[in-house]
């Protein structure tokens, strides 16, 4: 009969020398560690790639020359809104404009500028013209038309 004091795996009572323990607990510390000072290292490239990119972008995206980048500090937070506000602060001694979101702002309005002169000149034409009525001639002689080049010359398409 079976007690609780029976076992059936006797092999983890075998007993090891302490000295291949240590042995074996050291070489596998010395793989973490070394494994530990891999990733470090590439977070710490990681990070620096990163915060170079970030910099930049907002560099350009305010119309700033990317050169800046090489004098903002590098214990500043790579985000937006600090870097706004450090160009804010110094900008002025690389010859940026006090209000970083000026060039955003202007690239925007020249982007709607064309469609503003387009509505004005449409605005013009509708204020100062006639109201166009249809003609009922041009509809007869399209009708009327008996080949594609005479329909050709009365749609005004140049045939090729």
């Amino acid at each position: 009969m079976a007690t609780n004091y029976e076992y059936d795996d006797e092999d983890d009572f075998n007993e090891v020398e302490s000295g291949d323990v240590v042995k074996q607990l050291r070489k596998v510390n010395r793989t973490l560690e070394k494994r530990m000072k891999e990733l470090e290292t590439e977070a710490t490239t990681l990070k620096a790639q990163t915060r170079s990119r970030v910099v930049k972008d907002v560099l350009t995206q305010k119309g700033v020359n990317a050169k800046v980048a090489a004098f903002i500090p590098q214990d500043l937070e790579p985000s937006e809104e600090a870097i706004t506000n450090w160009l804010n602060e110094y900008g002025d001694v690389f010859g940026v404009k006090e209000n970083a979101e000026a060039p955003a702002a202007d690239a925007k309005a020249q982007a709607q500028a064309p469609d503003l002169n387009a509505q004005t000149r449409i605005n013009n034409v509708v204020s100062t013209g006639m109201p166009t009525q249809p003609d009922d001639d041009a509809m007869a002689k399209i009708l009327n038309a008996t080949s594609a080049a005479e329909l050709n010359a009365i749609l005004g398409i140049q045939a090729l």
